[in-house]
């Protein structure tokens, strides 16, 4: 979640102009592999009801952030994830049902200014 006041800030630039939809996939640092102090407690999802749980949490936790921003679930199985590479967190931009941009995986090759860059140049 560090980097969502940038995509807060990046969706309020094109808003009116882009859609953003957010999909929220396996969880990247479940609770029972103890990465990191502090964080929430998610545990890796057993059922499709623990995931979308899991989403609201970031919905709720992100607040305005994400206000009005669709946030969609992957499947059990995992497709979106799988098909976008997508684990711990990607940026694409998709344009008439093409991949137009596609971000490096997060968090180290996750670029926002990126993002503004190239939907910059688009609109």
């Amino acid at each position: 979640m560090a980097s969502l006041g940038k995509f807060g800030a990046l969706r309020t630039k094109f808003a009116g102009l882009v859609d953003f939809v957010t999909i929220y996939i396996a969880e990247a640092h479940p609770a029972e592999r103890k990465h990191f102090s502090g964080n929430f407690d998610i545990a890796t999802h057993a059922s499709m009801q623990e995931r979308i749980e899991a989403a609201k949490t970031l919905k709720e936790n992100a607040g305005e952030i994400l206000d009005g921003c669709p946030i969609l679930v992957d499947c059990m199985d995992d497709r979106a994830n799988l098909a976008y590479s997508a684990l711990p967190e990607r940026l694409y931009v998709v344009q008439d049902g093409k991949i137009t941009y596609e971000g490096g995986i997060g968090p180290f090759f996750y670029s926002i200014e990126d993002v503004d860059s190239f939907l910059s140049k688009q609109v």
